[in-house]
Formats: C-alpha cells, structure tokens, sequence
C-alpha cells in the first residue's frame, strides 16, 4: 500500500493513479478529492504535479514513460544544482554550514516546477500543433473553486453549472467549480444544505470531510456542521451511494465501505466511531404517485393486515418485513387519512397487538398474530 502522505510532487508526478485522475481517466473520481481534503497539507506538492501532467499531456504520443521519467529527472537535477548555485553565491561562506541542513524543499520545487514547465513548453513550441496544444493545455487547468457561504438567518438558493439546484442553509458553506469536470461533479460542503441534482452520465459528488454521497440525479439533504458528532444524508427521492473517504485504501481497489439509500431513507455516519448505520428519515413523507393506497382518507373493514402493510410500503417506499402467514387472520377495521408513517404503524400494532422496529433502513413487525 502506498503511503501516499509521505509523497512529493515528484511522487505525484511518477504515481499512475494520479496521473490518470488528472487527466480524467481514472475511475476512482472520489479518492483524490477525499485525500486532499483530508490531508491539506498536500495541496501544494499535488497542484505542482497537476501542472506538470497537464503540461505534458500533448507529447504523450510523441515521449515515452521513460524519457518523460528521465526529463524529469534530468530538470530536477539542473534546478537542483541552480538553486545551490544561487545559495553559494549569495551566502557568506561562513553561513555554508550552517544552513546546509535547512535547505527549503518548497524553493527546490518552484525552481524545478519552473523548469519543467519551461522545458515541455519548448517541446512542444517546436512542434507543427504548437498554437492548438498550448490553447488545449491552458483549457485543462483545474478550475478556481467558487465559495458560497451563508451568514444569513434564511435558506441560500444555488443553481450550479449543471442547473442542479442547491438549498443552503443557514450557517453554511459550499464549495464547487464554476464548470465540472467531464469525469465527475464534485462540490464540497460545510453544513447543511438540500440538493436536486440534474440526472446526467456523468456522477454528482459531495464531500463532507469523512463522507461522500454519489448519485446521479436525485433529492436528498445533507447535513454535516463541523461541531456535529453525527453527519447525515436523508434521501426524498431516487437512489443515493453513501460511503467513506478512505485515504488508506489502495487506489484502484473498487470495495468501497458504504450505504445504497432509496426515498426515505437515511445514513448516519458517526465521526468518531467512523462508522455508517442505515436508518429512515424522522418523518418519511407518501412518494409522488397519483395510484398509492392512500391518497384520501380511506376507511378499512375486516381488512388483512397483510394488504395494508403493502399498500404502506408501496405508498412510502419503505419495505416493510413481516410474517404473512402469521398474520394473515388480522383483519382491521379503522380509518387512515394524515397520520403520519409512524402514527399508521402505531395505530395498526395496537389493534392486533403487534409492534415493529427500524432495522437498516427497513421496518420490522413482529406479533403474535391472530387466531
């Protein structure tokens, strides 16, 4: 397993999972995200790296792995010996030793970035594509992430690049490219805020310190304040991946520790356990269906309770687990209309002296039955 924490630009610039995550090859589009947010401190060696390869991209046809290798050796080695060069003559002798050992690694790298950059820009300045190659290099540098914060006491409406709408809460940040990648669509959030993204091929991303949610066009709340034990994700409609930032796992590994979440459902992920539970929303609300059970208030008499959980479960979109044939003698005569889930649930255990839980996402009913 590499120990990616310990890398230099250099490092950055070798490693084939990087390199194709930069130029949009890779199908680890949450690794590198996750990875910088987690490790700030590797922001300015991975930036130096991203614009080597970038620059590089259009004589990949042209140099193979090894010469690009020995290029870049070979302008480590001249920044390496300017830099001394410059200290020699600019420093008093007596000052040599002393400073020897204290050398600046990030003035060594600027020197050597410089150089780098320089010497593919020659490259490809003598080539015949010369003008088109240096317009599409220059289309290829990381977008400036835009920084919404609100301080205000009201919700904060974004529409993004995509026209996904985002709801930002109060008290909260987000972060997101002016234009997305052709890879991914990634936005970084602090905070609480409602999402309805846009369905496209292409996966929409959010990133809350430890916890990723992926989907490709749904509605769903996060809520993930930096003073929070507990992160959450609350899904209203379509189909929600929520899983872990795990900078440890080895790029390239597809096995990822996470939640699939449909229509009211919800993932907890508890910061200092580290872990991720699946529960339901605190209040699942009837899905847009203009044929469910339960439009309008609707009187039930001597009606199995089996065909009344399925009608719940298709109304909600929740599954529901019960034992048919121990229940199958139930029958109810009541009245539903506005209860809510939780308030049917109650009413309908009452009556046959039954009683349900919410286990991983799903409700449970467990009873005696009737005879």
């Amino acid at each position: 397993m590499k120990n990616y924490q310990e890398f230099t630009a250099e490092d950055f610039i070798r490693d084939e999972s990087f390199r194709d995550w930069v130029q949009g090859r890779s199908l680890e589009e949450t690794f590198w995200p996750a990875f910088l947010q987690n490790n700030p401190g590797k922001k300015a060696a991975m930036h130096q790296a991203e614009l080597v390869i970038r620059a590089s991209r259009p004589i990949d046809e042209t140099l193979t792995g090894k010469e690009i290798r020995q290029e870049v050796q070979q302008f480590l080695r001249a920044a390496e010996a300017e830099t001394v060069r410059e200290f020699q003559e600019t420093t008093p002798p007596t000052e040599h030793k002393r400073w020897a050992g204290r050398w600046s690694w990030t003035r060594f790298a600027a020197a050597a970035l410089v150089l780098i950059v320089a010497g593919l820009a020659w490259y490809i300045l003598t080539d015949r594509r010369a003008e088109k190659e240096l317009a599409a290099i220059a289309n290829t540098f990381s977008p400036t992430l835009v920084e919404t914060n609100n301080p205000t006491a009201e919700p904060l409406h974004i529409r993004l690049a995509d026209d996904s709408e985002v709801v930002l809460s109060p008290n909260s940040r987000l972060s997101y490219p002016a234009s997305f990648a052709d890879s991914a669509r990634i936005v970084y959030l602090t905070g609480e805020a409602s999402f309805s993204v846009q369905r496209q091929d292409r996966p929409f991303l959010v990133v809350t310190g430890e916890m990723i949610t992926k989907v490709l066009g749904t509605q769903f709340v996060v809520r993930a304040f930096d003073a929070d034990h507990k992160f959450s994700v609350q899904v209203i409609s379509g189909k929600v991946s929520v899983s872990r930032s795990e900078p440890d796992r080895v790029a390239g590994s597809r096995e990822v520790n996470g939640l699939i979440l449909t229509a009211n459902q919800a993932a907890i992920f508890e910061k200092d356990l580290h872990q991720l539970t699946k529960t339901l929303v605190a209040n699942p609300i009837p899905l847009k269906r203009k044929d469910h059970l339960f439009e309008s208030e609707i009187r039930f008499d001597e009606t199995p309770l089996p065909n009344i959980l399925k009608g719940l479960e298709e109304q909600y979109g929740v599954p529901i687990q019960f034992d048919e044939s121990a229940i199958q003698n139930c029958r109810i005569t009541a009245t539903l209309s506005n209860e809510t889930l939780y308030e049917k649930l109650d009413l309908l255990c009452k009556t046959v002296s039954a009683s349900y839980e919410i286990v991983d996402g799903q409700i449970v009913l467990s009873g005696r039955g009737c005879k």
